[in-house]
């Protein structure tokens, strides 16, 4: 497959995600703190590096640039909770966003369930607890309305920043595998901050890739700014992130990783990635791939289907 054609069959930020609550979301990306270490974390909260929040006035004008989007807003992590900044946070958001397309992605609220109640909509969240039963009781207490899971069975992740260009040779099956991503197909587009400066990417994970690399001097800025109409660009506008954050990305791999909390497992990336992947537990293995079979690609139905992955 050539470029044109997959670019041709991915959604961009500003098209309806057929079957999905409200028709698709995006995502604001406020830090990548978390409580937690979860093995092949999509937005790197497993790694080591510094660890920055959005700035408030960032934060207004990415609510400000998705006002008129018809989607969900979520509110994204790591864990959002943990931002020092958190209540007026959801302060700003409620007033540009009406609630019934206000989400939280968290798997804690660290004190924080009042406010969550009066935010969020509990019926667009995604409230995984990854096993953690203080997490879950606070949850049900503080915001009776929510619709924590997670709490009997763990998630799946199958490995996320390791680059499809360092285990396919062949860059015509790349342009395949990416024009079917689990992600693209099914989640979500991100507002993040990178060297400072608000940005809009059309995929968490490419927004995800960009911030852990940000530190690198050589690291291109491929986010475009963070403009009312950001989120309406079409594919073909997002083709230079495509061209960059899809080759080095391994979700459309769909790699049988490992239960979220695992007490014993092994991280798996590829070169292109080592200078970042340092867990930050410090006894973690890390593996290198370098064939489709040390990450068991295609193993999993869906990529984001984590409850039901982690059933396999």
């Amino acid at each position: 497959m050539e470029k044109s054609e997959c670019l041709k069959r991915m959604i961009s930020p500003g098209m309806i995600r057929k079957g999905k609550p409200r028709g698709g979301v995006i995502q604001i990306h406020i830090t990548r703190a978390c409580n937690l270490a979860c093995f092949n974390c999509t937005q790197g909260s497993n790694l080591r590096g510094k660890t920055e929040f959005i700035k408030l006035d960032q934060f207004e004008q990415a609510c400000k640039s998705l006002e008129r989007y018809f989607g969900i807003v979520g509110i994204f992590g790591g864990n959002p909770a943990l931002h020092p900044e958190f209540e007026s946070i959801c302060d700003i958001l409620a007033n540009y966003i009406p609630k019934q397309r206000r989400g939280l992605w968290c798997n804690n609220l660290n004190g924080h369930g009042a406010i969550c109640r009066n935010t969020f909509n509990p019926a667009v969240s995604n409230l995984n607890v990854h096993l953690d039963v203080e997490a879950y009781t606070e949850m049900r207490r503080d915001w009776p309305e929510s619709r924590p899971f997670g709490l009997h069975e763990d998630s799946r992740h199958s490995p996320v920043h390791l680059a499809m260009k360092d285990v396919i040779e062949n860059e015509s099956d790349r342009w395949e595998a990416i024009s079917n991503c689990d992600i693209n197909k099914h989640w979500s587009a991100m507002i993040g901050v990178f060297r400072g400066e608000l940005r809009g990417y059309f995929c968490e994970i490419a927004g995800a890739q960009a911030m852990l690399h940000q530190h690198e001097p050589d690291y291109p800025d491929t986010g475009v700014e963070v403009s009312p109409s950001w989120w309406k660009k079409t594919m073909d506008e997002f083709s230079h992130q495509v061209s960059k954050h899809c080759h080095e990305c391994a979700v459309p791999l769909r790699g049988y990783g490992e239960l979220s909390q695992a007490e014993n497992g092994t991280e798996t990336t590829s070169k292109t990635h080592a200078d970042i992947y340092k867990p930050k537990r410090k006894n973690r293995n890390v593996e290198m791939a370098v064939t489709l079979d040390d990450l068991r690609a295609n193993s999993l139905r869906k990529t984001t289907d984590y409850m039901g992955n982690g059933r396999k």
